[in-house]
């Protein structure tokens, strides 16, 4: 199966996006299951795509660990809870 990661209108992060190779195949066993497969390299750049590697975004990271170790957190069933309605 060939990902479609680039739609019209993207810009340049869909045009990276679109030229990681990625495999993605159904489970054989679940149908609600997919594999996808992708090398380290191109995985890292992926998060870097992403920004997942930005200061602000690991500082975010690093905070939201705080408040969880000190027991700030809320219990949820399901994210659809934090779209207002």
């Amino acid at each position: 199966m060939e990902p479609n990661l680039h739609q019209k209108g993207e810009g340049e992060m869909g045009t990276k996006l679109a030229k990681l190779p990625v495999t993605i195949d159904r489970s054989k066993h679940d149908s609600q299951v997919i594999n996808i497969q992708i090398t380290k390299d191109d995985f890292e750049n992926f998060c870097n795509i992403c920004g997942l590697y930005r200061k602000d975004f690991l500082d975010t990271l690093d905070a939201s660990e705080l408040d969880h170790q000190q027991g700030r957190i809320t219990e949820r069933d399901s994210l659809y809870e934090l779209i207002k309605k």
